[in-house]
């Protein structure tokens, strides 16, 4: 057996392309909703991701992208949160904006 798995091109394009040995596996989908004191903007399409600390890590970096992008505009979203949903819709982790940045004092 190869050490390498020779895939198409057309195969290489399919992002849910299974390879030998995982057949029948298949990654968690996480769901990030965005609160506010204003209400939440809902996930619809969710993210596959091997395990919650990879879906805490996600959320971490959506959060930062998020406030950098308000902080270029004039705005503070510090307060704002990311809700982390399993496919089932039960809460796995609320994850406060303010908890993906240190404080430098």
């Amino acid at each position: 057996m190869p050490d390498t798995v020779d895939l198409k091109a057309a195969e290489r394009q399919n992002k849910r392309l299974i390879l030998p040995g995982f057949e029948g596996f298949r990654m968690p989908r996480f769901y990030f909703n965005i609160l506010s004191e204003a209400g939440s903007l809902e996930d619809w399409e969710g993210t596959e991701l091997p395990d919650l600390d990879a879906a805490r890590m996600e959320a971490v970096r959506d959060a930062r992208a998020l406030m950098s992008s308000a902080v270029l505009l004039g705005y503070d979203i510090a307060s704002r949160s990311v809700e982390i949903r399993n496919e089932t819709g039960d809460i796995l982790l609320v994850l406060a904006f303010s908890e993906a940045v240190k404080r430098v004092d």
